[in-house]
């Protein structure tokens, strides 16, 4: 059975995006320093076709935030996630 998988962008201090994606329930990958936010778009575009021949759908991790996240916003959900499961 195809997993979710869901995606961030991130804006972080150096100017630089990151994108963070997870596949359900527990694996995240990252890919870090692209340039521009076009250029970190471009990216899920590849991560959508890649997926999509397994099956997988991908989506936006918060879709009532379309833009950037801070990375100060992203760490703590991570955080908060992780604390979740935790036993």
């Amino acid at each position: 059975m195809a997993r979710r998988v869901t995606y961030d962008i991130l804006d972080a201090p150096d100017g630089r995006f990151t994108v963070i994606a997870t596949i359900e329930p527990d694996k995240r990958f990252f890919r870090t320093e692209l340039a521009t936010h076009a250029e970190a778009q471009e990216w899920v575009e590849g991560l959508r076709d890649i997926m999509a021949s397994l099956g997988a759908p991908v989506s936006l991790a918060l879709p009532e935030q379309p833009g950037p996240l801070p990375v100060s916003a992203i760490l703590s959900y991570l955080r908060k996630t992780e604390s979740e499961t935790d036993p």
